[in-house]
């Protein structure tokens, strides 16, 4: 009878704890501060494999929180660039145009950075050559400001694509980090000089003041979890285990790629409430916050190192801390938190070989697979006659050097057998089948097409096989892909009206911008390809 009742009791707390949302009652008041916090690289799987360790701010974030277990990017493109325009914008790559952190302009054939601008000046001698001109739509800060011209919309980050995209077309500040000076810089495209409370936040010299000598483990050692010395990781000052010795004159190069890099943005965000009076003005402010670091470490160490652990358990921290500040300049009650990713990543090819037990692999496409493509080509032109190359590993298809009797889709279905039939080719998508939606379905076709812009796009894309990790280097790891490894982020709402839960059904990061202003009352555009998240809009 006991064990019956004890069973009983057990049951209705699970149930209680991952119940959905009830009945909606009625919407929320209007926060006068929304902060959007995008940590780069983070994995939807890390608050199951660390989230038992943190106290802080994440830890809060999802005990409290609205919290969305099987969000996805779903598309291809999981890169930082296309990551951010998407949780900004609402709408996917196909549609805000930035397909990559990097791509080929179809036209001239040269590479364009997704933020670059040669007409951004730089400021106050720092800064400039970055602005959003290449996104395509407008963001989330553009529908706030077009209903409210006296809300703020400030953005910051490490990395400048980061800032930039999840600024929108028209914010009042973006800021990035400067590795030669350990400063945050902005580009003539958003002011003529430096804001004063930035000015004075550079002025004090963080970097030198907070970054201490050594990255040592905040932890203690048997907390973390697998191999410190692991197969695969990239050496700093020739080890691949804890601690970690900064060499003093490289500390504001170095530190970008430790915990102090998302410490600095945390900071600096604080410093933007404080001196821009956001959410204190009677009017709703954004706050974009992006925390590059988290990639870096994941780049460098893998998702499963001991760096990771360690520096997600001092993001935890800094991010207890920079909520803990909101709510005392703000309140609670007044503020909408909002987190998610722009990527996750892959694990380490030899930790999965290693530890796991599966297969993964690494592939060199410049030894592995070009050679084999230029043979293809090489064989094709000698069997058609071809007057020139007739396509190279950039996506583009040379049409024109095939006889004239050679139809655009014969072609193209020569060339994607022979590609197809290449070691570490899994497939092929043209860019006919990319953008009609009525040819049929195959393996991950949805999400190559979510991704696919046409005025950017290439001819043709590649897939590599799952746990394949296209790379020239011989340590760390990488994403990019249309794999779930590389799609599932979290994605959860904070604030004081939100029903506590976890929903289990999928929804997309395209979701978030649009929820968001939902929440706001705000007029969005039909470019928006996401939808709002009901479990948000309720008391």
């Amino acid at each position: 009878m006991k064990r019956t009742i004890l069973l009983s009791l057990l049951l209705a707390l699970t149930l209680g704890a991952f119940a959905q949302p009830s009945t909606p009652k009625k919407a929320p008041e209007k926060p006068s501060l929304v902060v959007v916090i995008s940590v780069d690289q983070m994995k939807a799987e890390y608050i199951d494999w660390f989230g038992h360790q943190w106290s802080g701010g994440l830890k809060r974030l999802y005990a409290e929180g609205a919290v969305y277990s099987n969000a996805m990017l779903d598309y291809a493109a999981s890169e930082t660039g296309p990551g951010h325009a998407t949780l900004s914008t609402g709408s996917f790559p196909r549609t805000h145009g930035i397909l990559g952190n990097e791509w080929v302009d179809p036209k001239t054939r040269k590479d364009v950075y997704c933020v670059e601008d040669s007409l951004a000046k730089p400021v106050d001698g720092l800064g400039g050559g970055m602005s959003a001109r290449n996104l395509a739509v407008s963001a989330l800060g553009d529908w706030l400001k077009a209903s409210s011209k006296s809300s703020k919309v400030i953005s910051l980050s490490v990395k400048d694509r980061a800032a930039v995209l999840m600024g929108g077309k028209n914010p009042d500040q973006v800021y990035w980090y400067d590795r030669k000076t350990g400063k945050l810089v902005t580009s003539s495209a958003y002011a003529k000089v430096m804001a004063p409370w930035m000015k004075a936040f550079n002025d004090q010299n963080w970097v030198f003041k907070h970054v201490p000598p050594v990255w040592s483990k905040l932890l203690a050692d048997s907390l973390y979890l697998g191999p410190d010395d692991q197969r695969g990781e990239q050496l700093w000052n020739g080890s691949r285990t804890m601690p970690k010795v900064f060499n003093l004159a490289m500390r504001s190069e170095q530190m970008a790629g430790t915990p102090w890099g998302d410490l600095l943005i945390l900071d600096a965000a604080k410093a933007a409430v404080e001196g821009e009076k956001l959410g204190q003005r009677n009017v709703t402010d954004l706050l974009m916050i992006s925390l590059s670091s988290t990639d870096y470490v994941g780049h460098a160490y893998g998702v499963n190192s001991h760096e990771m652990q360690d520096h997600l358990a001092r993001v935890d921290a800094a991010l207890g801390q920079f909520l803990a500040d909101l709510e005392r300049i703000i309140g609670r009650d007044r503020m909408l938190v909002a987190l998610s990713a722009d990527h996750a990543c892959m694990p380490l090819p030899e930790y999965l070989q290693d530890v796991e037990f599966r297969f993964s692999r690494r592939l060199n496409v410049g030894t592995e697979v070009r050679p084999k493509t230029a043979a293809l080509d090489s064989t094709l032109r000698l069997q058609l006659g071809a007057t020139g190359p007739l396509f190279g590993t950039n996506g583009f298809i040379n049409y024109s050097a095939a006889p004239s009797n050679v139809k655009a889709r014969a072609l193209e279905g020569m060339i994607g057998s022979g590609l197809r039939a290449i070691d570490g080719i899994a497939d092929v998508y043209f860019k006919f089948e990319l953008i009609d939606t009525t040819v049929p379905m195959r393996p991950y076709l949805d999400r190559f097409r979510n991704s696919y812009y046409p005025p950017r796009g290439e001819d043709f894309q590649l897939r590599f096989p799952e746990y394949v990790l296209p790379s020239s280097r011989e340590t760390g790891t990488s994403h990019g892909s249309c794999y779930n490894y590389d799609n599932h982020v979290p994605l959860l709402f904070w604030g004081p009206t939100y029903t506590v839960n976890r929903v289990t059904r999928p929804v997309r990061t395209v979701d978030a911008a649009v929820t968001i202003a939902k929440v706001l009352n705000l007029r969005t555009p039909k470019t928006v390809n996401g939808l709002p998240l009901t479990e948000v809009l309720v008391k």
